[in-house]
């Protein structure tokens, strides 16, 4: 029973929430000193137990599919299940509603940070809903990349800063490619069991070929994006690291390609270099921001 719980937590999800989160943070290091170090704390827990809960909704849902309802499991212990996931999420749903009634009761709520928390919640409920919607499945992916990559730095940032920065517009543009390539990966893996089952994928919706080809052009795009951040002002210090893990990028692309061409996958290869091409940045440019 409660290995199901353990399903809810999704470890590249939550790490991405965490690491992107905390990069959002460093910003404000970088650009005028972090002044309320419980409030980062705060802040990545309520991220954390939202994007959980949400994830245990998305899992009772699943229970409640009799395609998806494991076999090992009878009528009275997938009904118990349900009841543990369902008081599991109300609990952490409650934590988190709580720690934003602190904010707003200690005064360190403004219009801005309002405003994205509303935008969580709303993005938050289209990702839940969306497993049950047919007409919003395709547009699982891109609820999950707003939840999981935009959100968390924008959240982090405006919670200790009230003046908006290009700086993080430019870094989350970047990693939103990356964060699709390797979900994308993922989605390739589970390519022919997804077709079987009918299950309305992106991967499945455009066909093996295109998939591949989608996933290695999110790669190069991640890294012309970072580019035009330089361009548009991002300081060379910062993000001359980032352009290290390029060979890592063109490794994953000509596995890809290879792949593509009918020759073994190296899945296990490709999942960590596509893993690297989104975190190797998130912790090189984080890093930078926090001790500047």
């Amino acid at each position: 029973m409660f290995r199901y719980l353990i399903k809810a937590i999704k470890p590249f999800k939550l790490i991405t929430l965490v690491a992107i989160y905390i990069l959002g943070a460093g910003l404000v290091q970088y650009v005028q000193s972090l002044q309320i170090q419980t409030g980062v704390v705060e802040g990545g827990i309520f991220l954390i137990f939202f994007s959980i809960s949400i994830e245990l909704l998305r899992l009772l849902h699943s229970l409640g599919d009799i395609r998806q309802r494991p076999e090992d499991m009878n009528i009275k212990e997938i009904r118990q299940t349900r009841w543990l996931i369902a008081g599991s999420a109300a609990v952490l749903m409650t934590v988190a509603v709580t720690l934003f009634i602190n904010w707003m009761v200690s005064d360190r709520l403004w219009l801005g940070i309002v405003f994205f928390v509303i935008a969580l919640f709303f993005i938050g409920l289209l990702y839940y809903i969306s497993d049950a919607t047919p007409s919003l499945k395709p547009y699982q992916l891109l609820f999950e990349s707003i939840f999981y990559v935009i959100l968390p730095p924008a959240f982090a940032y405006f919670l200790h800063s009230d003046e908006t920065h290009l700086f993080l517009t430019l870094v989350v543009a970047a990693l939103i490619p990356a964060y699709l390539a390797y979900r994308l990966l993922t989605q390739l893996r589970k390519f022919g069991q997804d077709q079987k089952m009918g299950a309305p994928t992106l991967v499945v919706s455009v066909g093996w070929d295109w998939g591949m080809t989608l996933h290695s052009a999110l790669i190069l795009l991640t890294f012309v994006i970072f580019g035009i951040a330089l361009l548009l002002g991002l300081p060379w210090f910062i993000l001359w690291p980032v352009f290290l893990v390029l060979p890592i990028g063109l490794l994953e692309i000509f596995l890809m390609e290879r792949t593509r061409r009918g020759a073994k996958p190296y899945w296990l290869v490709m999942k960590i270099a596509s893993a690297s091409v989104l975190f190797l940045p998130i912790y090189l440019i984080g890093f930078a921001f926090w001790i500047r």
